[in-house]
């Protein structure tokens, strides 16, 4: 097992070799490089994620959203995908700077704020038990003028007074590592972080594109989306005699 491991961590590292020493933005890089690579029921665009009260965020970056629940609702070439089948937002950076993290980092609080309103459906009268993953929020930059260790400190400053289901889930440098959250007590890595929960670093080096695939491939494959129900939306609509 540890030479397939082996050989698929080699096998990201030559295509990431390639992808992203062009001199492209690094936003297209991103994008192509983890199309194909995600689950099969998610796809990937650009656009604004908005809830059915009529909120909406921000354009994010990417959106990894449910394929065959989000309806192509397009502004222009900006998507329009309702929080409940949005997945993971993931902001991009070329060069990572303190204020751009914290700018960054309340892109994704916007999208991470928004309420999921659709309701499980009824079966006999009895509201079937589940409710809504939460979206995901991420970081990912090509370079960065700060060390691992001063992106936690600052994502911590200016998240500490957010709810735990507001804060960015984790930060990826290419070449460099991970900030993410881990719980102390058990060493255990978290999509999101528990009160107990902490930021910590790893400096995974050549293989941090290999981290952030699994990381969003194993959240995406851990959720289980409530399709939309747009009905709502109707009572925004001005409508004309």
């Amino acid at each position: 097992m540890k030479d397939v491991w082996s050989l698929f961590y080699e096998g990201i590292k030559c295509e990431q070799n390639v992808k992203f020493e062009l001199n492209e933005p690094f936003l297209d890089l991103l994008s192509s490089f983890l199309q194909g690579k995600l689950p099969e029921k998610f796809a990937l665009g650009q656009g604004q994620v908005f809830s059915l009260d009529g909120d909406a965020a921000d354009d994010s970056d990417l959106i990894l959203y449910d394929r065959q629940h989000t309806p192509r609702l397009l502004v222009g070439k900006r998507q329009l995908v309702p929080a409940e089948t949005a997945g993971v937002t993931m902001q991009t950076l070329e060069v990572l700077t303190a204020q751009l993290l914290r700018e960054e980092a309340r892109q994704i609080r916007q999208v991470r704020r928004l309420q999921k309103l659709t309701q499980k459906s009824f079966t006999g009268g009895l509201q079937l038990v589940s409710t809504h993953p939460h979206t995901m929020g991420v970081i990912v930059a090509r370079t960065a003028e700060i060390s691992l260790e001063e992106i936690a400190q600052v994502l911590e400053a200016e998240q500490s007074a957010w709810p735990e289901t507001e804060r960015v889930s984790a930060v990826f440098v290419v070449g460099v590592g991970v900030v993410i959250y881990r719980t102390e007590q058990t060493g255990e890595v978290r999509f999101f972080p528990l009160a107990d929960s902490k930021l910590t670093t790893i400096a995974s080096g050549e293989d941090t594109i290999a981290f952030l695939l699994l990381f969003l491939c194993s959240y995406l494959n851990s959720i289980e989306i409530i399709p939309p129900n747009l009905m709502p939306l109707m009572s925004y609509a001005n409508f004309q005699a």
